[in-house]
């Protein structure tokens, strides 16, 4: 190839892929994204300074709370689990789902849920900033089930 044609393929690649970052001048209900020339909003809209997401909490018996790990609920990735419980929670459905998770709790085991006596769905809403710094205390909580964990010991 010569380094005029490598020159001219690399412009035009480059075109492609700066091409879509016009939408961003463009008022927001103007804008389009599409496949395969994205303008990238997941990166360039603004975000919103907290998240609310439905996760599992672990009681023990001096109170103290501790974060269930999601594969207690479910199979699949993080983010098809969350979305199975949230998906649980809104179709009324968390009893069963802290039922299940409780039971799942006491067959299993381990050392991350030693000690727990009770599950509790919830959805907690969280600042972003404060979160990813280190500082997770939800800005507001909704406990929408709870379950007693039944050893079998």
């Amino acid at each position: 190839m010569s380094p005029a044609t490598a020159v001219a393929a690399g412009a035009a690649l480059l075109g492609a892929v700066l091409w879509p970052v016009r939408q961003n001048w463009r008022p927001r209900r103007q804008r389009r994204d599409g496949f395969p020339l994205s303008y990238y909003p997941m990166f360039s809209a603004e975000r919103m300074r907290t998240g609310t997401v439905v996760h599992l909490v672990g009681v023990d018996a001096h109170g103290e709370t501790r974060w269930l790990h999601y594969s207690h609920a479910g199979t699949g990735g993080l983010n098809q689990v969350r979305r199975q419980l949230r998906c649980e929670v809104k179709a009324g459905r968390a009893e069963r789902v802290a039922s299940t998770v409780a039971a799942a709790v006491a067959r299993r085991g381990g050392a991350a849920t030693r000690g727990v006596r009770e599950v509790r769905v919830v959805s907690g809403t969280y600042n972003y900033a404060e979160f990813f710094a280190g500082r997770v205390v939800a800005e507001r909580e909704v406990v929408h089930a709870t379950a007693a964990v039944v050893s079998r010991s």
